[in-house]
């Protein structure tokens, strides 16, 4: 993935990327793609099936509140 023009490194990935004592700029930029390319992968949600309805065994009872079956 690649960032585009809005993206944002956090807070976070930004104060490690200054107080980590690199050896050259090569080792720095390798982990700074990286740590942009790991915080790409883990805003990317999967699509999730929808739920069927009423699988949960619960009980509405006549007053609006809902009680587990068990």
């Amino acid at each position: 993935m690649k960032p585009t023009k809005t993206y944002k490194m956090s807070s976070l990935t930004k104060k490690m990327l200054s107080s980590t004592g690199f050896r050259n700029a090569d080792d720095r930029n390798a982990w700074k793609r990286a740590m942009i390319d790991a915080e790409l992968c883990a805003a990317v949600q999967p699509k999730r099936e929808p739920r069927k309805q009423g699988g949960g065994n619960f009980t509405t009872h006549a007053s609006g509140t809902v009680s587990s079956g068990g």
